[in-house]
């Protein structure tokens, strides 16, 4: 892929979220789908065209403008086949009412993340409509992010649709006094984004750094104003500082991966680190948050590429309490590496036994990895090539597997 396709592909992202925002304007979010086809239409029509006339001097008011277009003839094709009644009619409503808050979140695609989070909706299905319309992903990143089957994800996108579209729900900043029940559901969803630009589930690059900043600087959104400025906010945002401030360190100059342990002559981030720090003593309070371990976990590894007996003895603590707090095959298998640390391979294989079995781990390539990382410790080489090799055909993006490919040759 050239530099200018990757580039283009890049600002489309960008502008998704404002974009889908600005078309669901007109036509409500119970037609988020008409919203996102014609979004998605102005982009397909740019790649063609912009290749061979050049970029319009205003880009973003260009796709806007196609997208209105498109919009209009997709209503109308609409028309004849939409009954009359609650339905049919036009969603859109008043323009956004000029609260205070409204006021001070500008933000589209903060918007678009407040929207889809809708009361209405379950937590099941506003975290998927949330990856999918504000932060543009598609449906195979949106199920690789949950660890959940494609279909299973489709159909959730369809009922939060249906959802939206039944109890008339417009675009607008909800009131202060009913951001809490959906504050909880964006964390979670600019969480997920900063995984996926973290661990990529499709391309060829192992990290896209711009949605980890993108999921840093929207939180950093909400904790500037007072309404959603909480302790789990802020370890959010220390969180994912401490996670950014490594991320030049995991590629070589080739885009190659490049595990911790070998990264002893890349330094993090000084500006990402004292920011995190920031936010980590601005999160402190009376409550203990699964946000709040995951972001201490984060400065260890940040503060040192090989843990040392010390940092590993409290890394495993941090994982005993996190698994308390947050209990699933995750957390567990990270747990298990930080016991292999402090207490061996023998006991770790032992721990990661259970996790076998567990239905989230089955297609995950880093549970096959840990394994074969124990069982290559515990000098069983020929089967940690296997695990490496499972590891590989289910790795997501080309570093991975070159990787995981390069520990299974190593052990044979």
């Amino acid at each position: 892929m050239s530099s200018a396709t990757q580039a283009l592909e890049l600002a489309f992202r960008q502008w998704s979220a404002g974009l889908v925002a600005a078309v669901a304007r007109r036509v409500g979010l119970g037609r988020l789908d008409l919203a996102e086809d014609s979004v998605q239409f102005a982009m397909l029509q740019a790649a063609r065209t912009w290749g061979f006339h050049g970029i319009p001097e205003q880009p973003r008011a260009w796709l806007l403008r196609v997208a209105l277009n498109r919009l209009t003839d997709l209503l109308r094709q609409r028309a004849p086949e939409e009954p009359e009644g609650p339905e049919a009619e036009d969603e859109a409503g008043p323009p956004d009412a000029p609260t205070r808050f409204a006021a001070e979140l500008p933000d589209d695609a903060l918007r678009l993340l407040f929207a889809c989070c809708h009361p209405a909706l379950s937590r099941e299905m506003q975290v998927p409509l949330t990856l999918k319309v504000a932060c543009g992903f598609s449906v195979r990143e949106v199920a690789a992010a949950l660890l959940a089957d494609e279909p299973t994800v489709a159909q959730r996108l369809v009922r939060a649709k249906r959802t939206l579209r039944a109890c008339r729900a417009t675009l607008e900043v909800p009131s202060p006094e009913s951001l809490p029940e959906r504050l909880g559901a964006v964390h979670a969803a600019l969480y997920l984004l900063f995984n996926e630009g973290y661990e990529a589930s499709e391309g060829h690059d192992l990290s896209r750094a711009e949605l980890c900043l993108e999921a840093l600087r929207l939180s950093e959104v909400l904790l500037a104003h007072a309404g959603t400025a909480t302790p789990e906010g802020h370890a959010l945002a220390a969180l994912f500082c401490f996670r950014a401030a490594n991320l030049p360190g995991r590629v070589d100059a080739r885009g190659a991966f490049v595990p911790q342990e070998a990264r002893a002559g890349t330094e993090p981030s000084p500006l990402l680190l004292a920011r995190g720090l920031w936010h980590l003593r601005a999160s402190m309070g009376t409550v203990l948050t699964p946000l709040h371990l995951e972001a201490e976990i984060a400065l260890v590894h940040a503060k040192t590429s090989t843990p040392g007996p010390e940092d590993s003895a409290r890394l495993l603590r941090l994982y005993d309490a996190l698994l308390a707090l947050k209990p699933s095959p995750i957390v567990a298998l990270s747990r298990v590496v930080a016991l292999a640390r402090v207490r061996g391979p023998a006991e770790a294989l032992e721990a990661l036994g259970p996790l076998r079995s567990e239905a989230v781990l089955r297609r995950y390539p880093y549970r096959f990895a840990v394994e074969g990382m124990l069982l290559e410790q515990a000098g069983a080489r020929g089967r940690a090539a296997d695990c490496f090799r499972q590891a590989a055909a289910l790795a997501r993006t080309p570093p991975q597997r070159e990787y995981l490919l390069s520990r299974a040759r190593a052990c044979e």
